[in-house]
């Protein structure tokens, strides 16, 4: 994310401390949104407030918001300054709207695609108690925005249709038949977080679990310290990473796939495969502790370039301080790795 980006969502995070006082003062009486008429609510707020013609959603317990806008991207196919004044509009509102109804509204997104190029789309996701925390100063401004997931992706929905119409145009199938199967066997809500998305007029969103919303912000923090901190960056070169969450019937863990590959070793005596592991770890450690989330038994990581899976406990994880037991100690491998 540029820094302009990172610097207007810090703006945001404290916009929404004024915004999250009134929301809960007011809550505390009758809801301002009812759950009854709660998309339609949001339409009208960024109607009269802020000129925005939106589109909202409810899927379980995650509210969806989208918004198609003129610029959104800029020359360069970074955001755009305006862009950016928009979707903080956008984030102000859901985070007033969900702190003011009587909805079960664990998650809000926000999704925002250019008028001109709608297969691309900004994807803003938060947990709602995250900004009740920010408000009491329970976490700091940073942490906040930690816990915020952002991207920037093609749009799942449009890219999954547009390679299905260039098949359909070789067959030569009408209009009313490619409707038809489109709607059958290609149309259908997201299983993954990263499908989210809104294409022609419709939603893809899911009810978000607290399970891939933790797993995903370990994916994101991942690539946000190995691509940022510059001590890191001295011993590595971050390529992907991406996560899961699985429950089986005895046992529940999250999945962790990454290509992080060590640079040129220097003077220095390190392990670098010690050193890459323990700052995973730390980072999980850091994720569901700040949730306090215990659920589960243990993490799996897969380094995708050494070809070897590594374990580490759900203990081990929430206990972890590299003072008190080296990472080779506590994490097993399907081969040898340190």
């Amino acid at each position: 994310m540029h820094r302009s980006g990172i610097k207007n969502l810090l703006i945001v995070s404290a916009s929404i401390t004024f915004v999250v006082c009134s929301a809960l003062y007011l809550s505390s009486c009758v809801p301002s949104y009812p759950k009854e008429k709660l998309p339609e609510a949001i339409r009208e707020v960024c109607r009269i407030e802020y000129e925005m013609t939106v589109d909202a959603a409810l899927s379980g317990s995650t509210l969806g918001i989208y918004y198609p806008m003129k610029g959104l991207l800029d020359v360069n196919l970074g955001i755009s300054k305006e862009a950016w004044d928009k979707i903080s509009n956008l984030i102000l509102v859901a985070s007033r709207v969900v702190l003011s109804t009587d909805a079960d509204v664990k998650f809000y997104c926000v999704i925002t695609q250019d008028e001109k190029l709608p297969e691309m789309q900004v994807v803003v996701i938060k947990y709602v108690d995250d900004i009740k925390r920010g408000m009491y100063r329970n976490i700091s401004r940073d942490e906040s925005f930690k816990r915020t997931l952002f991207s920037v992706n093609l749009t799942p929905q449009a890219r999954k249709e547009r390679a299905v119409e260039k098949i359909f145009n070789k067959l030569g199938l009408e209009e009313k038949t490619r409707e038809s199967v489109l709607n059958e066997f290609f149309r259908s809500a997201p299983t993954k977080l990263s499908d989210i998305g809104y294409w022609r007029e419709h939603f893809y969103l899911k009810d978000i679990s607290m399970e891939e919303f933790l797993v995903a912000q370990i994916v994101n923090r991942i690539k946000i310290d190995f691509r940022r901190d510059e001590e890191l960056k001295k011993f590595y070169s971050y390529k992907s990473a991406e996560g899961d969450f699985y429950a089986e019937k005895d046992k529940r863990f999250f999945l962790i796939k990454f290509k992080i590959a060590d640079q040129q070793e220097s003077d220095e005596e390190i392990n670098l495969r010690e050193k890459k592991i323990a700052e995973i770890v730390r980072i999980a450690n850091r994720v569901l502790t700040g949730y306090k989330f215990k659920n589960f038994d243990f993490m799996e990581m897969e380094d995708l370039l050494a070809n070897v899976k590594l374990w580490v406990s759900s203990s081990d994880i929430y206990n972890f301080t590299e003072e008190d037991l080296p990472i080779k100690d506590i994490v097993k491998t399907s081969a040898k790795y340190f």
